[in-house]
């Protein structure tokens, strides 16, 4: 029999049975959707995670920012000393390993601040984002607009709201003062900054620059091509600064490890990807003895069938093949319609948590592999068992 044939007459014998079909592979349905969904999610915000933290696009040029800290922070303010100079950059870029150093040139979007927050009782340090237009979207309150620009008004997240005065409403905290870094601000609205978002304070840059010292040549940003050697090479950037540096007497460099932070960050992902992909696996495999029962029932209930076409000349394996592509066709619609409902969820979570939802190849052949797996596997046995019938009792 050719392969088109056994295929369409599979695909009549799952519709000829539809709510037993759809009843089996609900499983399936469940399981593959559980797995896709966890595994979009969990790739998709560790990419976020790892750009974020790295400000690399594609993963190969990887930053990190290499900071100078004064041991007396008003004197050398004072004094007009800088941070770096081309004596710094020349030696950062002699470190094997540094692709590129340059001074830390922040993204419009992108720049932020950490200054001590009191509100009420509360005090915490508080990561402030300085924007130039509106900022995120209001729940309560209104937000920053133009005319706001110098003047000493902000916008706070709703979880510093719960952080720093849980019996506080959000419009309850319009309209009150916030203290940053010493300095008295109103607070004119409250936003969600979303799951995964830490900004907890929205101020207008030039307000900033108004309030609090600022310098353009803070940091410098190395670039390495490697995310495994990140940590390793800043390292010898630090060490090489404390002990030639220009302010190498005045205080000390450090860096941003953000590549520990990255493979922590990778690691429990990856970890609580496997968790909960386990537990759904073993909801795959209640609905691979599914599939096997109902191929089973289904043999036994088409014993004539198969009698007539192997006294007609139809081989063994004519017949195996004929049953392995119903318990496979039946897994693969499962894994289609588990896949796409997977694929939703992830979609509306990433939405949620405010990161870029991305087709990842991955997580398709993934979803197609596990039906075609729980297909065969569960399929073959039942399958085997009708190809080896004697011929004469078949028929009988």
């Amino acid at each position: 029999m050719r392969i088109s044939i056994s295929i369409e007459t599979a695909i009549k014998a799952i519709l000829k049975n539809k709510r037993r079909s759809f009843l089996t592979i609900i499983g399936i349905i469940v399981g593959i959707a559980a797995v896709i969904t966890i595994v979009t999610v969990g790739r998709g915000y560790e990419r976020y995670s790892l750009k974020q933290l790295l400000d690399s696009d594609d993963m190969k040029n990887n930053r990190t920012t290499i900071s100078f800290s004064p041991e007396d922070s008003d004197n050398f303010a004072k004094s007009g000393f800088v941070y770096f100079n081309q004596h710094d950059l020349d030696l950062v870029r002699s470190v094997p390993g540094v692709s590129e150093a340059q001074y830390e040139v922040e993204k419009p979007d992108k720049i932020y601040r950490q200054q001590p927050v009191t509100l009420n009782s509360g005090s915490q340090s508080q990561k402030i984002h300085l924007v130039d237009g509106a900022g995120d979207q209001i729940i309560a309150g209104k937000n920053l607009s133009s005319s706001d620009i110098g003047n000493k008004v902000v916008t706070v997240s709703d979880k510093i709201v719960k952080d720093l005065d849980p019996k506080a409403t959000n419009n309850d905290i319009v309209g009150k003062t916030v203290e940053i870094g010493g300095e008295s601000f109103l607070i004119k609205g409250v936003f969600d900054p979303g799951l995964a978002s830490s900004t907890r304070v929205e101020m207008n840059k030039s307000t900033y620059e108004n309030y609090f010292r600022d310098s353009n040549q803070k940091n410098i940003q190395i670039t390495v091509p490697s995310k495994d050697n990140l940590t390793k090479v800043a390292s010898e950037v630090v060490k090489k600064l404390n002990g030639q540096g220009s302010m190498h007497n005045q205080g000390n460099y450090d860096f941003s490890n953000n590549a520990a932070m990255t493979d922590v960050i990778s690691s429990t992902l990856q970890m609580l990807t496997l968790i909960v992909s386990f537990i759904a696996g073993i909801s795959l495999f209640i609905s691979g003895v599914g599939v096997m029962n109902m191929v089973y029932t289904s043999i036994s209930e088409r014993i004539k069938e198969i009698g007539i076409r192997r006294a007609l000349g139809a081989t063994g394996k004519a017949i195996q093949r004929q049953f392995l592509l119903e318990g496979l066709l039946l897994t693969l619609f499962g894994g289609i319609i588990g896949y796409l409902l997977g694929e939703l969820f992830a979609f509306l979570i990433s939405r949620a948590m405010k990161f870029d939802f991305t087709f990842d190849p991955f997580v398709a052949g993934l979803a197609m592999g596990i039906s075609v797996l729980v297909g065969l596997v569960f399929s073959y046995i039942p399958s085997k068992n009708a190809a080896q019938k004697n011929v004469v009792e078949l028929i009988k």
